[in-house]
């Protein structure tokens, strides 16, 4: 994974919905994966221009990977399984 170069907002905090504590904006940038995480905009919106960030920051594709409705939990668990299955 690529470290992404540093932002001006990167000591902010806030608190996370699906971990329920702060975390800083960083994590939220690179939550362990590629993507920032999904909840990004939701959480972000109200104390920074996040759109404007992300749209200097990401390409098209990767938006729309983040704006893209998340999967169901079945269609998750059987990607897992496929992936267990391959040896991923």
């Amino acid at each position: 994974m690529v470290k992404k170069a540093p932002s001006p907002y990167d000591d902010y905090t806030a608190r996370c919905p699906m971990l329920g504590h702060l975390v800083p904006f960083t994590y939220c940038r690179e939550p362990g994966t590629e993507l920032p995480c999904r909840k990004i905009l939701d959480c972000w919106h109200e104390r920074i221009d996040i759109e404007a960030f992300l749209r200097e920051s990401l390409s098209l594709e990767e938006l729309d990977a983040i704006l893209a409705p998340p999967k169901q939990k079945i269609s998750q668990i059987m990607e897992l399984i496929r992936k267990a299955k391959e040896g991923k």
